[in-house]
């Protein structure tokens, strides 16, 4: 048996975070992972019944799963993970400094690059010359991801049609950011037609974060 988060779309709030046991098959072929993540849905179907769900990653048995796939998308031209990477603001003795050029490079090659040279602090992050601050801990990465999801041309209109979000992929006791997570918010701002509004501003956007204060959120 394996444990893992999935992201419920909230009804007064944007997400919930929520911690699901299932049985795990082990092995790294393509096919055992899409037989977890069947395993991983049955189980979240047994303890949430009625729950519509939908796998985002590019092992999702549903099309627009794939298509959702952080890998998939791009903001201004750029892969999302090349975007993410390169807006990094780290605190050195010589001044805060990024690495831009990490745009041009292959997005796995683009987080290779700071996961095994870079050990500095990051202190926010800076895109298109505004500053993000690193808390709440998901939320530039929420943003960009949504913003990419709103630029491209796919038709993601059905994503309010699902209840929770899964990404097999994610492990929560390694990383934080998770593309299910920006989806689930993407559902919750499509249900209540708060698109627009919330990705008006970095400040606007903040505020679905605002039911989190005091939780893991905002952890140090």
């Amino acid at each position: 048996m394996a444990t893992k988060m999935c992201f419920a779309v909230g009804s007064d709030i944007a997400f919930e975070e929520r911690i699901v046991e299932f049985e795990y098959i082990k092995g790294m072929a393509f096919s055992q992972k899409q037989k977890n993540v069947l395993s991983f849905h049955k189980s979240i179907q047994e303890k949430f019944p009625g729950s519509r769900i939908i796998e985002i990653s590019t092992k999702s048995p549903s099309p627009l799963g794939v298509n959702l796939s952080a890998f998939n998308l791009k903001l201004d031209g750029y892969p999302l993970e090349c975007v993410f990477q390169a807006s990094k603001l780290f605190k050195s003795d010589e001044g805060n400094i990024q690495f831009e050029d990490l745009l041009l490079k292959e997005p796995k090659a683009a987080k290779q690059y700071i996961r095994e040279n870079i050990s500095l602090p990051i202190i926010g992050f800076k895109y298109k010359n505004e500053f993000f601050e690193a808390f709440p801990r998901s939320m530039f990465y929420d943003y960009i991801y949504i913003s990419a999801l709103v630029q491209s041309d796919i038709d993601a209109s059905n994503i309010a049609d699902y209840d929770i979000f899964t990404d097999i992929e994610f492990n929560e006791k390694k990383a934080y950011n998770c593309q299910a997570r920006s989806c689930a918010i993407y559902a919750y701002m499509l249900r209540t037609g708060s698109v627009d509004d919330y990705m008006s501003s970095k400040d606007r956007f903040k505020e679905l974060y605002n039911f989190h204060a005091g939780e893991q959120l905002t952890l140090l």
